[in-house]
C-alpha cells in the first residue's frame, strides 16, 4: 500500500472518533473548512458610528432597543404607532415617559395597548398622564422582556396655538417630532425620574439606546432624524417611508419640512446643513460653523463617534435645541438674529458631547450640561478667531450680563430647574455656570483642565453623569482639592 494513502487511513482513524462528537469545529480547527460567520446582531446600528467607535455597542451594553413604527393619518393631527422594545432585566416594572402630554409640548399621546413577551400587562399612568407604569409578572423579571406598546400621538398646529416657539408638532410646513412615542423612563437610586420640567427647560432625558425608526409622511417631505437613513420607501397614495437606524443614541428624534441642504465632512462625519428656500447664505454660514465647532470639539473633548451631524432650520425662533446626531436652530437666526448664529451653533454642536453622549438630568443638574456648552464656545472663538475675540465672548456675554443682574454671584447654581424662573435660568444655569467653568481653568490650567474634560467624556460616554463625578474627576485628574471653588460658583 503506498504510504500516502497508509497515512490517509491513519489520520480517519485517528479523526473518527473526534468527527462523530463535533466534526464541524474539528475540521475547522484543521482549517479543511472555513467557518460560518456568526451574524452580527448589530450591523445596522452600526451604520452611525464611525469605524473608531463601532465597538460602542458592545461597550455601553446592555442596552434597550426600540423599534418604531408610525404613520401620519390624512388630516396630518394623529401618528398612529406601534413601539416595539427589548429590555434588560426590569424587575417589577418598567416606565415609560408620555412627553407629548407636558404641557410645553402642546400635543398628546394616548397608549391603547401594552404588553409584555406578548402577554397584557397592567398599565398605570403616573405624573399627571406625563408617564406610563407597567406591571411586570414575577417570572419576567431577572430576565431580557420584549415591551410592546401601540399608541396615537396627536400633533397641533401653531397657528391654533398662537405659539411663536415650537418644540413639537406643525409650525407652518415644519413637523417636529421629538419624543413622540413612549421612550423608557431613566432609573436612579431605586426611583423613577418623572419630573414635569418648566417650560424654560429642557425635556427630554433617557438612556442610551439601540433605535429603529420606520415613519411614513407626505412625500414632499425632506425627513432628517438622529441615527442614519437606510432606506426610504414611496407608495402609491403619495406617502413614503423612512427607515432610519442607529446607536448608541440618547434618543431619536425627527423633523420634516420643505429642506434645502448643503453637506461637507469633518472630524470623520458628513455635515449638512438643511434651511428653507430663500436662506441659502445663512445655511452656508451654519455648516461653515458646524464643521469647524466639530473638529475642534472632537480634538478637544474627544472624537465624535457617528458618522453624521444635521443641523436644520426651526421654528424656534432664535433659540437652539439639541438631539442625537441632531441640532435644531431657530429660524430668527437665519434673518434678523444673524448676528447671534457664530455663537449658537458652537454652543448647540457642543450638546454632540454634554448631553448626547456624556448625558446627565437636565431637571435636577440643568447646569451641568449647559455650562460646559455655553463655556465650550470659549474654547470655540479662541481656536478659531483668536484669544481677543475668546476674551470679548468671556466679557460681553457672561461677566458684564452676570456682575449687573440682581443678586450677583450669590444666585444658587445647583438646583432643580424648577426652581429657576426664565430669566434667573438664563442667566445662572447658562452664564455663572459658564464661569465656573472658566475659574476652574484658569486654577488648573489649559492643559490639565482639557485632560479633566477629555477623561470626563472617555469615562462617561453614553452613560449618565452627576456634577459629583464631574468634580471627583476634576480632582482626580488635577490632584487639586476643589470644593472650595464648586461652593463659591455652585452652591
Amino acid at each position: 500500500m503506498r504510504i500516502w494513502l497508509r497515512y490517509l487511513l491513519f489520520l480517519l482513524a485517528v479523526l473518527a472518533p473526534l468527527l462523530a462528537c463535533r466534526p464541524s469545529s474539528v475540521l475547522v480547527d484543521l482549517g479543511l473548512i472555513t467557518p460560518t460567520p456568526t451574524p452580527d446582531p448589530f450591523v445596522h446600528y452600526r451604520a452611525i458610528l464611525q469605524p473608531q467607535a463601532q465597538r460602542d455597542i458592545e461597550a455601553a451594553s446592555p442596552l434597550p432597543r426600540y423599534h418604531i413604527t408610525a404613520q401620519l393619518d390624512e388630516t396630518e393631527t394623529f401618528l398612529s404607532g406601534v413601539m416595539q422594545m427589548a429590555a434588560p432585566a426590569p424587575g417589577p416594572e418598567l416606565v415609560f415617559r408620555l412627553y407629548p402630554n407636558l404641557e410645553n409640548y402642546a400635543g398628546s399621546i394616548e397608549v391603547t395597548q401594552a404588553q409584555i413577551n406578548g402577554a397584557p400587562a397592567p398599565v398605570t399612568l403616573l405624573a399627571g398622564d406625563t408617564a406610563l407604569r407597567l406591571e411586570v409578572a414575577p417570572g419576567a423579571r431577572n430576565s431580557p422582556v420584549t415591551v410592546g406598546l401601540a399608541f396615537t400621538t396627536r400633533l397641533e398646529r401653531a397657528a391654533e396655538t398662537n405659539a411663536n416657539y415650537t418644540l413639537f408638532g406643525w409650525d407652518g410646513p415644519i413637523l417636529s417630532l421629538p419624543g413622540f412615542f413612549p421612550m423608557l423612563a431613566v432609573r436612579q437610586e431605586g426611583e423613577w425620574v418623572l419630573d414635569q420640567p418648566p417650560g424654560h427647560a429642557d425635556v427630554l432625558f433617557s438612556e442610551a439606546a439601540l433605535y429603529q425608526l420606520d415613519i411614513n409622511l407626505p412625500a414632499g417631505l425632506v425627513v432628517v432624524g438622529s441615527g442614519v437613513v437606510i432606506n426610504v420607501i414611496d407608495h402609491p397614495n403619495g406617502t413614503r417611508t423612512w427607515q432610519l437606524v442607529g446607536g448608541p443614541l440618547r434618543d431619536m428624534a425627527v423633523i420634516a419640512g420643505p429642506f434645502q441642504a448643503v453637506s461637507e465632512t469633518a472630524a470623520g462625519a458628513t455635515v449638512t446643513s438643511y434651511y428653507l428656500a430663500g436662506h441659502e447664505a445663512p445655511g452656508q454660514a451654519v455648516l461653515a460653523h458646524a464643521t469647524a465647532s466639530l473638529r475642534l470639539y472632537s480634538d478637544t473633548y474627544g472624537p465624535y463617534p457617528y458618522t453624521e451631524l444635521d443641523l436644520v432650520e426651526a421654528p424656534i425662533n432664535y433659540r437652539g435645541m439639541e438631539y442625537s446626531g441632531l441640532v435644531l436652530i431657530g429660524e430668527d437666526l437665519y434673518a434678523e438674529q444673524r448676528e447671534f448664529l457664530t455663537f449658537l451653533v458652537a454652543h448647540e454642536v457642543g450638546h454632540q458631547w454634554w448631553y448626547a453622549l456624556v448625558g446627565n438630568n437636565p431637571y435636577r443638574y440643568p447646569w451641568l450640561d449647559e455650562g460646559l456648552t455655553e463655556y465650550g464656545a470659549f474654547d470655540y472663538y479662541r481656536g478659531v478667531f483668536g484669544e481677543s475675540q475668546a476674551e470679548q465672548l468671556l466679557v460681553g456675554r457672561w461677566q458684564i450680563p452676570f456682575s449687573n443682574a440682581a443678586g450677583g454671584i450669590g444666585g444658587v447654581v445647583d438646583r432643580p430647574a424648577a426652581e429657576f424662573d426664565p430669566l434667573s435660568y438664563e442667566l445662572l444655569v447658562y452664564g455663572k455656570a459658564a464661569l465656573f467653568f472658566n475659574a476652574l481653568r484658569e486654577q488648573l490650567g489649559d492643559e490639565t483642565y482639557q485632560r479633566v474634560l477629555q477623561t470626563y467624556y472617555a469615562e462617561n460616554r453614553y452613560r449618565i453623569a452627576t456634577p459629583e463625578i464631574f468634580l471627583a474627576t476634576a480632582e482626580r485628574v488635577s490632584g487639586q482639592e476643589l470644593n472650595a471653588l464648586a461652593e463659591e460658583w455652585l452652591r
